[in-house]
């Protein structure tokens, strides 16, 4: 195994992980002769270990436990079991969920799409009306589609467009860090190597895009605006940047998860892939309703069509009520109109919670979309002080791979007084001396 640095002996057992040289269930040196026999600091094999058990490469044990490679299917925090039942009188501020006062009234909508309802098996995959009306938002955002395509809300895509491409176990996918916990959950169940890019205001850093080029990326998921958990929005210079460095690595497949679309505020930049196979997802839930399990996308015709295939294979297509239904709101100005004062309103809400946070002492991030992330901090201190304030919020530890402490804060919700009550909760809770005790 290779010397050097924690990420390099990391990556070499991850390579030996994926040959499987290292099957699950071996147990690994301990670090102290691991060290020896590298040659190196004990410091630098224990971050090597700590790297590959939070990607769940590895599994820590005690004792004669000892350290070992975890089982492919080994499980991990997963989105369902991360939130906690809100109480009664507590406000909901951990859910990422839009204000139900800016979502659509579905009524006529769902008339219209019961009238164009398939009424026999054969029917196409995408609606015609669906079709224009994606094709005119996508067109709108720059997006110029080979292809399009209908799935049952984004994380559907982003799987469907991982297995159309045969990605092997043992395969790298890159993924932002802190990330989606669906996105790192699909990675990690499909047997491929996770990894971790880091994000910033404006989403993934070169640097972090750089390193992991240099050993040979399958796949890259990037969310071009409000980042989970971050709120991080692409902006033009750093989607050129990105863009860049994928020029000699066509064979990466560039996921592209607009996960919010217009109710996430900044204009909508991406990153221009030079390789063949790209895709732009953009989920409806976030700015029609949750329930609506509709993500549009577009791309090359190759991966379109492999996605079509599977598709076809399985569940045929999705429900033409809900097309239909879709197609219907976005074709309505007042659903225009309904998104855009949605986006104004997060972004208020978002900018109020960021300051008040300042105000406080405390650094918070959140360019985009419905959450706040606030970082370095006792997380488990916070979470209880919000509690105790009555607001619902989340340790941000199932979204990080090897990135800092942090909490989220969904504030799409949130009233002012509400703001001001998770400021102060948050202020409290990691002052001089209460954060000491709290992580005692």
């Amino acid at each position: 195994m290779s010397k050097g640095s924690a990420t390099e002996i990391g990556l070499a057992i991850e390579r030996a992980i994926a040959r499987g040289d290292l099957p699950a269930g071996h147990r690994l040196p301990s670090v102290r002769s691991h060290s020896d026999e590298l040659g190196v600091a004990p410091g630098t094999v224990a971050a090597a270990y700590k790297q590959l058990a939070e990607a769940g490469l590895i599994i820590a044990g005690r004792g004669r436990q000892g350290t070992r490679v975890a089982p492919r299917s080994a499980p991990a925090v997963g989105a369902a079991t991360v939130y906690r039942r809100v109480a009664t009188g507590q406000v909901d501020a951990q859910h990422g969920s839009p204000d139900p006062a800016f979502l659509p009234d579905l009524s006529a909508a769902l008339a219209h799409g019961a009238a164009v309802a398939a009424t026999s098996y054969g029917a196409p995959i995408v609606l015609d009306g669906l079709a224009e009306a994606a094709s005119r938002q996508f067109r709108a955002d720059g997006v110029a589609a080979d292809a399009l395509m209908v799935t049952n809300g984004s994380m559907d895509a982003v799987e469907r467009i991982l297995r159309a491409h045969a990605l092997k176990p043992g395969d790298r996918v890159g993924v932002e860090d802190p990330g989606h916990i669906p996105v790192h959950q699909l990675v990690r169940s499909a047997g491929l190597v996770l990894v971790p890019l880091p994000v910033d205001d404006e989403g993934i850093t070169p640097e972090g895009l750089a390193l992991a080029l240099n050993d040979r990326l399958a796949a890259l998921v990037i969310t071009p605006r409000a980042q989970n958990p971050t709120g991080a929005a692409l902006s033009q210079a750093r989607a050129e940047q990105l863009g860049a460095l994928l020029v000699d690595r066509p064979e990466v497949v560039v996921v592209h998860d607009d996960h919010a679309g217009p109710v996430a505020g900044p204009e909508y930049h991406e990153v221009p892939v030079p390789g063949p196979h790209w895709v732009t997802v953009r989920s409806m839930g976030k700015s029609l309703g949750p329930d609506l399990r509709i993500a549009l996308l577009a791309g090359d015709r190759d991966t379109m069509d492999r996605v079509s295939t599977g598709f076809g294979n399985g569940p045929g297509w999705v429900s033409h009520i809900l097309q239909g239904a879709v197609s219907h709101l976005l074709a309505d100005p007042a659903t225009g109109i309904l998104i855009d004062r949605a986006a104004t309103t997060y972004g208020h809400r978002r900018d109020r919670l960021i300051a008040a946070l300042a105000d406080r002492g405390v650094a918070a991030r959140g360019r985009s979309g419905f959450n706040v992330w606030v970082p370095d901090v006792n997380e488990q201190a916070t979470v209880d002080a919000a509690r105790d304030a009555g607001l619902a919020i989340l340790a941000g530890d199932p979204w990080r791979v090897r990135s800092g402490s942090a909490v989220r804060i969904t504030a799409s919700r949130l009233g002012d007084d509400q703001i001001d009550a998770a400021a102060e909760a948050v202020a409290s809770a990691n002052r001089p001396g209460t954060r000491r005790a709290a992580s005692a």
